[in-house]
């Protein structure tokens, strides 16, 4: 069981990426511009990509997805077990074009093969499924590859508004959503492929890296050629930056606090407001009304209308920050 402390430095790990989009958009093509990616291909669409992944394996099952062959099995060697990895230890990525035929067909159907009474039963076969496909995305990060799941666009019509998201059924595409690192829908604007991370009222979509809308490079440019992986790197690093940030918070926090419990004057407090506004916004707040409740006990009261601390006078507001 591995334990992280919160000031650990997290270290770079596998994503998983979400594209989805409507047909002829390029999805298949530009997933496959990731580092080193194999496709497993459960939509007849790999010959319709511009370029050859270095490894294709259709797929008509989930057996031909979730074996041997292709994640590995332990072996006897000279009387000793070891694992011999399969074909996704040569590949840094695996791209699955499209994750509705593996989830809501294959794997569904898989669930039911072992257990029939599941086919009446959707509750508990989704919940089979999960265990299943959590499985499957562990074995895949624990050889570190990046994962790059491939949906079509389902429109939905909710009044006047057309939103826009992957094409699974409610449950897998929540699981879908819900272990992506980035969610990006590609669509086609003023001739032009554009892929649109940030989720809006129209659209499913999630940003942890913080991407604008980015315009797809033209097939055939060096730009095209490693244009997936260019955002996988963008998304790790923001994902590692991100956790940076959060030690170089509480750090901030941890020496405010310190300076919190060496004030014992109005002048000292009034200083330490400065401190607590160059903290991260979320623990501004928090870190004010901890000064507040404090120095209060020392005298030292928040006067509202000022918006400074005074020495103790019954005529001062005093209270927590609004």
């Amino acid at each position: 069981m591995a334990i992280l402390r919160k000031n650990d430095v997290v270290k770079e790990r596998p994503v998983i990426i979400v594209l989805y989009g409507t047909p002829g958009t390029g999805k298949t093509s530009l997933a496959t511009t990731a580092e080193s990616p194999m496709l497993i291909d459960t939509d007849r669409g790999f010959d319709r990509a511009v370029q050859r992944p270095d490894i294709v394996v259709t797929a008509s099952q989930w057996e031909d997805i979730y074996n041997e062959e292709i994640i590995g099995k332990y072996v006897i060697e000279n009387g000793v077990q070891v694992w011999k990895p399969g074909l996704i230890s040569e590949c840094k990525t695996i791209v699955v074009d499209t994750a509705k035929a593996m989830l809501d067909d294959y794997l569904s159907a898989y669930a039911v093969k072992m257990d029939y009474k599941l086919e009446k039963n959707s509750l508990k076969r989704y919940g089979l499924m999960g265990e299943l496909f959590k499985q499957f995305v562990s074995v895949l990060r624990a050889n570190e590859s990046d994962i790059v799941f491939i949906c079509h666009d389902k429109e939905n019509t909710d009044g006047d508004i057309t939103k826009h998201s992957p094409d699974c059924t409610g449950q897998s595409k929540d699981l879908l959503i819900r272990i992506a690192d980035q969610v990006g829908y590609i669509c086609k604007e003023n001739n032009n492929r554009v892929i649109k991370f940030e989720p809006t009222d129209n659209r499913v979509g999630k940003n942890v890296a913080e991407i604008p809308d980015t315009w797809i490079p033209n097939y055939g440019t060096t730009e095209f050629e490693t244009c997936m992986a260019d955002i996988i790197k963008r998304v790790k690093k923001a994902i590692i930056s991100k956790s940076d940030a959060q030690v170089k918070a509480k750090k901030d926090v941890d020496e405010a606090r310190k300076k919190l419990a060496m004030v014992n004057d109005a002048e000292g407090a009034n200083a330490l407001i400065e401190v607590a506004h160059g903290l991260a916004k979320i623990h501004q707040k928090a870190f004010m009304n901890q000064m507040i409740k404090e120095l209060s006990q020392k005298g030292i009261v928040f006067d509202k209308v000022t918006k400074k601390f005074v020495q103790n006078d019954k005529t001062a507001g005093s209270g927590n920050v609004a």
